[in-house]
């Protein structure tokens, strides 16, 4: 029985032990310890990290609660499948949407209530890696890991919505944590089981997790003590658990034609223009973006240019880790090459390099150069940002490479000193962000940033000129063409339409959750159209028998960079006896290029 519980009281005994190591010769554990066990502990680098933890969640979740930003498209989706409980969903897992429905079973349906677990899922996520970080490397490593995860530019933005990111990453690294234990030794059979429950969540919470997959095969293949562990009872435990944790959802996809994998292979995009070289420029960008500029540039010279020593255990460690940042790394830049990625798609490299990046940094020996070449990368980085104005751009470029250079002289040029000045310009971003989130439309504007933040706004403002229009005409269904449109209303006209909403369906098949329900002969007599995309109302319009238009729904969302104006409008037809034609290649050629009622062309 103490053998099971060994490891268990191992991650316990990790949040604060006062008691020294915690197990005595015989395995058995220290009572005082276990007693004491929950204590803050001695150690001032973790009493710190305790500390920022605890106070970054307290200031996410005041900013969760006051946030005006209203749910973007996706997060509008998520709430629709947390309606229901299902072991599936059309293109995600069911987790995210499990977990919005116990926070709205609680606090109700408010945009708030939908984020609640987002800051506190990168919570558990820190405090997982903290534990890793200072078992890998020590207690100073511990601090930087916890910082550097917490403060990433992805992971700010995060903690501020919810997402499938945020809601696998604590999955995640519980798994790399009690992977860890495995390959030490450490883990008793509890720890197997939380191993293979962690494992299994993450699958149930985004398909990203196979990175995971194959970083354990790597480390197995590069590793001896991996292998062993995981060539043994325990290690076939921990795949089978996983396993019975993931097939309910495996049996619902099954039973659903496979809708969330199909939606998976769909995504990549696979049948478009492939092989673009010119996206690769783009993405690695982007990864600057999300983890941070020096923690990125950081992590590239300690897996590429200066790597630890060989044979020494730092150098074993770092290999370890390697194998689940670099796989996740070159699998995203391939299909970025190939057809397309989005920035978060190598988001899962992250925890791990908050680790890896704490061994980095404490190791390195860096010089005056080194700091003037990375703030002259960022400073250049800054100027290909495609939301910003050119003078906005410069502006924040010189701004970023003085801090940079100015912190390096406060801290004499050292490579801890320029991990910190990298965090110094996080914690601007963050300040800025939530400045900005918080505050009146103007700022926003003055910023040139009104692009950023459409999708988070006018959608109750658009809902509420829906619902009137509806009144007026009461219609038998109301049709969109465009999926976010879809979702916007149908988050922020809930309990306010007495007819179906329904998304028009461009393909023959369902592309998306939204197309699950068709426009039907019973309901299609006294249809309203509100239409977003110019160029499918031909389309649309040759779908009805009888077509009128009705006016225009719309919102002003400010001005992009270059000066036009950004603006959501639904144009709106009175429309019926629908009988769509065959979506044939005939189809799609005869309407090329054709567009009603479209919104005056902005010159550049």
């Amino acid at each position: 029985m103490v053998a099971q519980h060994a490891g268990f009281h191992a991650f316990l005994l990790q949040m604060g032990n006062t008691c020294g190591t915690g197990f005595i010769p015989n395995g058995l554990v220290c009572k005082a310890c276990y007693m004491t066990s929950f204590r803050l502990p001695e150690d001032p680098p973790i009493r710190t990290s305790l500390a920022i933890i605890s106070g970054l969640l307290l200031f996410r979740l005041v900013l969760v609660v006051a946030s005006p930003l209203e749910l973007y498209a996706d997060e509008a989706q998520y709430w629709r499948w947390g309606e229901t409980l299902e072991w599936g969903y059309y293109s995600k897992p069911p987790m995210i949407a499990w977990l919005i429905h116990l926070s709205t079973a609680i606090f109700g349906e408010s945009e708030w209530a939908i984020r609640l677990f987002a800051p506190i899922l990168h919570t558990i996520a820190a405090l997982v890696l903290m534990l890793l970080s200072r078992q890998m490397f020590g207690s100073k490593a511990a601090l930087i890991t916890v910082v550097a995860y917490l403060v990433m530019p992805g992971i700010v933005l995060s903690s501020a919505i919810i997402s499938t990111d945020g809601v696998l990453f604590p999955f995640w690294c519980l798994a790399l944590y009690l992977f860890w234990q495995l390959r030490e030794r450490r883990a008793g059979w509890l720890s197997v089981v939380g191993l293979g429950v962690a494992i299994g969540c993450g699958f149930l919470s985004k398909y990203a997790m196979a990175y995971f997959g194959i970083g354990m095969a790597l480390t197995m293949l590069l590793d001896r003590p991996t292998r062993q562990a995981m060539l043994s009872l325990k290690g076939a435990a921990v795949i089978a658990i996983a396993a019975a944790v993931l097939a309910p959802h495996l049996a619902w996809n099954a039973a659903n034609s496979f809708q969330t994998v199909g939606h998976t292979v769909d995504n990549a995009n696979l049948g478009g223009d492939l092989f673009n070289l010119e996206n690769l420029p783009d993405f690695l960008a982007d990864q600057l973006g999300i983890f941070g500029p020096v923690s990125f540039l950081g992590l590239l010279a300690g897996l590429v240019f200066v790597r630890a020593r060989p044979g020494t255990d730092t150098a074993a460690r770092e290999t370890w880790l390697a194998c689940f940042i670099v796989p996740v790394l070159v699998i995203i830049a391939f299909q970025s090459v190939v057809s397309r990625a989005h920035a978060n798609w190598a988001a899962t490299a992250y925890p791990a390099a908050s680790v890896l990046i704490a061994s980095i940094f404490l190791r390195l020996n860096t010089t005056r150069r080194t700091w003037l070449i990375i703030a002259a990368v960022i400073a250049v980085i800054v100027q290909i940002i495609p939301d910003f104005t050119a003078p906005v751009r410069l502006g924040i470029g010189l701004a970023a490479a003085a801090t940079i250079l100015g912190l390096g002289a406060v801290f004499s040029w050292r490579s801890v000193g320029l991990f910190w000045s990298g965090v110094t310009l996080h914690v601007i971003l963050a300040a800025v962000f939530g400045t900005l989130s918080l505050g009146p439309p103007s700022w926003v504007a003055a910023l040139g940033l009104d692009n950023v933040f459409k999708r988070t706004r006018g959608w109750q403002d658009l809902a509420n000129q829906l619902v009137i229009e509806a009144e007026k005409v009461q219609p038998s269904a109301i049709l969109v063409d465009e999926r976010e449109v879809w979702h916007g209303l149908d988050y922020y006209t809930r309990g306010r339409l007495d007819t179906p909403l329904i998304l028009w369906r461009y393909n023959d098949g369902i592309k998306a959750f939204a197309e699950t329900q068709p426009l039907t002969d019973d309901i299609d007599d006294q249809v309203l159209v509100a239409s977003y995309r110019a160029n499918r109302r031909p389309r649309m319009q040759a779908d009805f028998q009888t077509w009128e238009g009705r006016g225009l729904v719309g919102v002003d969302l400010g001005h992009r960079s270059n000066g036009c104006p950004l603006r959501r409008e639904l144009r709106l037809y009175q429309a019926s006896d629908y009988q769509p034609l065959a979506r044939t290649r005939e189809w799609v050629e005869r309407f090329e290029g054709q567009e009603l009622n479209a919104l005056p062309k902005c010159p550049t």
